[in-house]
Formats: C-alpha cells, sequence, structure tokens
C-alpha cells in the first residue's frame, strides 16, 4: 500500500485539492444498524437500509460496494446478554441475486455484559471488491436483545 494516503494523516488544512490524486485515498465509512429480535437465538440478517433483521439473506440485506475493500471492525452492543455471539460478513458478486449464507469470515466476541460495547475485529480476508453485495449476520448463544452496530469499511478507491 506504498503511495496512498490514509485520512488519519492528514492532521491539519495544509494539504488542498491540488495536493491529492484521489485515487490514491483510503476512505473509511461508518455504517450504523439497529435490530431487535428477541424470539430465539437464530442466526439474523442485519438490514442496510431500515431498523432491523431478517432471518434469511434478501433484497433489505444487501449493500454495493463502491469500491474494493474490507471490512474492519464492527462495534456491537446488546440491551440484554446474548453471550458468544458469531458476526459474519456474507458477500456475492454480480450476477448472483443474494449473499451466501455461508461466510467469508467470522469473528467471535463474548457479549456477556448488557450495554457494553463490543469490538470484532475482521482479518484481511473480510475483503470485496467493487459491485460485490455485502450483508452482515449476528448469531448469538442467547436471545438478542435490543442490538446496535456499527461497522466500519475501508475503502480503495485506487483499485
Amino acid at each position: 500500500m506504498a503511495g496512498r494516503i490514509r485520512g488519519e494523516q492528514i492532521k491539519d488544512d495544509s494539504i488542498t485539492g491540488d495536493d491529492v490524486n484521489e485515487d490514491t485515498l483510503l476512505i473509511k465509512h461508518v455504517y450504523r444498524a439497529k435490530y431487535s429480535y428477541s424470539a430465539d437465538t437464530q442466526r439474523v440478517f442485519i438490514r442496510w437500509g431500515a431498523n432491523g433483521s431478517n432471518l434469511s439473506p434478501g433484497v433489505n440485506n444487501r449493500f454495493i460496494m463502491p469500491a474494493t475493500g474490507k471490512l474492519k471492525t464492527v462495534l456491537i452492543r446488546s440491551d440484554g446478554t446474548p453471550g458468544n455471539t458469531e458476526i459474519g460478513l456474507h458477500k456475492a458478486s454480480n450476477g448472483t441475486e443474494d449473499v451466501s449464507t455461508t461466510a467469508v469470515e467470522t469473528q467471535a466476541v463474548n457479549l456477556s455484559t448488557a450495554n457494553t460495547v463490543v469490538t470484532a475485529t475482521f482479518t484481511d480476508s473480510a475483503s470485496f471488491s467493487t459491485s460485490d453485495i455485502i450483508c452482515l449476520s449476528v448469531n448469538p448463544t442467547s436471545n438478542h436483545g435490543n442490538v446496535d452496530l456499527t461497522a466500519i469499511i475501508e475503502f480503495d478507491f485506487s483499485s
């Protein structure tokens, strides 16, 4: 990644538009989601355009990636105690209707304390290509409760 500029490298206003080649920027996107699910402990697929979740991935659960990149982290918080919880990244490429129910990568966190944020850190394997659709899933060992998620996605517009 030599020659690329990350947002955290820019600490003041000394750089102008003429100084930056936008094709070398790595840009982080923050996405937030909220859902409630107390019926049981099934894996749910998080909705992108509205609060909520679904038991199977579909049109409400996909988000088109504008560039190559990767899922960096997911912060998760519940007013319940879902316990050991798997957070998965699912994706599909052009020509495929929905994301696979098999995650590209899954990270496990322990949500044993209510109203406490836990961070799932993903590896470079949680990557995607331009025009892929992605989706997040949450699979706890106890009831989900009311859940807040924040996903940090890094886009590489130079690819």
